[in-house]
């Protein structure tokens, strides 16, 4: 007891300074493979004829969309979860909180899915697999936006007026509190990459693309 008085404080910035390091190592490899995908689909998105092919352009768009907010997420991980300065940590912490609150991938998908399924021709495995994966997403997003509604409404999109009540919330964020949230949130979004690019790979087939071209004339 007498050591951990002593040294507690430094021998716990050393750990956290070594996870800062080990985590920024790790998502700068994350972020060079996410840049590379965001610049081919930027690529092709602009290639793509949208009056012959609006499903492949529209599901492009849903791919890029989730991209860039993955981006940003991966770039704030390593500061929100072991930034060795205190207030950069907690910053990254409610900014990384207010990206995921305000993620919603029903902006791109909703009805819009349905025409992609049916013009396409996708397969029902594909659509299944999507399917899926975006109900999970949901599903997950929205247990960690219960958790953070009253940090992000009072902290980071709005400021709560009551600076005392203000200061309180920041300082009890730990982000820990949101560890089981965040790891469903990820998985969930694992989960959803990996079927946004098996559902691509079928609809940029040529019996896809003459599906497309063919159900846009009927």
């Amino acid at each position: 007891m007498k050591f951990h008085r002593s040294f507690g404080r430094q021998i716990k910035a050393f750990f956290l300074w070594r996870l800062y390091r080990k985590l920024e190592k790790e998502f700068k490899a994350k972020d060079k493979v996410i840049n590379g995908a965001i610049e081919t689909t930027v690529k092709e998105c602009k290639k793509v004829n949208e009056d012959l092919f609006p499903a492949t352009k529209q599901f492009l768009n849903i791919g890029l969309y989730f991209l860039l907010a993955e981006r940003d997420i991966q770039a704030l991980k390593a500061d929100a979860f072991a930034h060795p300065n205190e207030t950069k940590r907690n910053i990254a912490l409610r900014a990384l909180l207010l990206t995921i609150y305000e993620w919603d991938m029903g902006k791109v998908t909703g009805r819009r899915m349905q025409f992609i399924y049916e013009s396409t021709g996708l397969s029902d495995s594909s659509k299944s697999m999507v399917v899926d994966a975006l109900k999970k997403l949901k599903k997950a997003r929205k247990a960690i936006e219960n958790e953070i509604s009253e940090a992000r409404h009072n902290t980071i999109a709005h400021r709560e007026a009551d600076a005392l009540h203000q200061y309180e919330i920041i300082s009890e964020l730990k982000v820990m509190d949101f560890s089981i949230a965040l790891t469903g949130l990820y998985e969930a979004s694992d989960v959803l990459l990996k079927s946004l690019v098996k559902a691509m790979l079928e609809i940029g087939t040529m019996e896809s693309l003459f599906n497309q071209v063919t159900y846009r004339k009927k």
